[in-house]
Parts: C-alpha cells; structure tokens; sequence
C-alpha cells in the first residue's frame, strides 16, 4: 500500500512540476499584434492558479506520507524544500506573465485618459465658439444707440444712460467670471 502511494506521490510530483516552454519577453514597446486576447490571459492565468494547486496537493501528499515513516522531520523538510523549489520555478513563469499583465493594463489606462482629454478639449472648444456668438450678439446690441437723442440733457435721458451704464457693467462682470478658467477639483480621498 506505501509503495503504490509513493509511486502516486512521485507521478503526481514530477506531473506537477513538468517544464512548460514560457515564451522569453523582450523589453521592446509592444504593439496589439503581440499582445494576447482576455481570454488567452485568463487561460494562462487558470494554468498558473492550477499549477500552484497540485504543488499544494502534492506537497500536503508528501505530509501525508512522511508521518508513515519514522524520521518524519527530515522526511518534512525534504518536501519543504521541494515545494520551495517547485514555487520558484512557478514564479519565474509567474513574473514575466504578470509584467505584461501589469503593461497591458497601464496601455489601456493610457488610453481611456487620452479619449477623456479629447473629449474634454472637444467640449472647450465648443464652449468658446459659444461664446464668441455671445459676444458678437452683445458688441451688435451695444452698437445700437444708448439714449434717445430727444432725452439728453434731461433727467430722463440721465437716468437712461445710468441703466445702461449698469446693464453693460453686469455684462461686462458676467464675461469676465465666463473667462475665468474653473479651478481644478478637489482630489478624491482615499479611504
């Protein structure tokens, strides 16, 4: 019975730790043409997840056995030291794949923030055509005459040039406050 256990334990072992080619990384700029589908990435990533879930299993198997036999502490340390082992050619397929996982999402970043700062220069510069019909709407209405020439000189015509005095001080203060760019917002805090 041990010895068909151990002969599972080491078919399961060396299973396990199989070399599978990893393709080398070069640290030239990528371009979508080399860069693998979601779905190729998640598939990698299930063997990746797979493959450190049977060096568990085989590692707790190894346990398992070596309470069968009488050095048990050596016998323990044998397989913490092959499952160390193990883990560390896992993880030197692990680095370059979560590298690249690391770039394709930092190009994806990029890209949303570029389409969100085309679409903010779009909406700028439709609010500055805007607002140049709004000033040309308001240099034709000043352009038409300010009091009625017959009012000079009276009270009436007095008070007519102080309202529209006013009214173009308003206007006035209104487009300066439209120039004035926005401050920027307020950081988001971090819980």
């Amino acid at each position: 019975m041990k010895q068909i256990l151990l002969c599972l334990g080491v078919c399961v072992w060396s299973w396990a730790f199989a070399a599978e080619p990893v393709a080398p990384t070069s640290d030239a700029p990528s371009t979508l043409a080399t860069t693998p589908s979601p779905e190729e990435r998640r598939q990698e990533r299930q063997r990746l997840d797979e493959k450190s879930q049977q060096i568990e299993a085989a590692y707790k198997e190894e346990l398992l056995q070596c309470y069968q036999k009488f050095d048990v502490v050596s016998c323990r340390l044998q397989a913490r030291d092959r499952r160390i082992d193990a883990r560390a050619a896992l993880r030197k397929e692990e680095l370059p794949f979560k590298a690249m996982e690391r770039r394709i999402n930092t190009e994806d970043a990029k890209q949303r923030l570029l389409e969100r700062q085309s679409e903010a220069l779009q909406k700028k510069e439709e609010a500055e055509r805007a607002q140049a019909l709004a000033q040309a709407k308001k240099r034709a209405q000043s352009a038409q005459p300010q009091v009625d020439p017959a009012l000079q000189g009276t009270k009436r015509g007095a008070y007519e040039q102080k309202l529209q005095d006013a009214a173009a001080h308003r206007a006035k203060v209104e487009n300066k406050k439209r120039d004035k760019e926005p401050a920027a917002p307020l950081p988001v805090p971090h819980p």
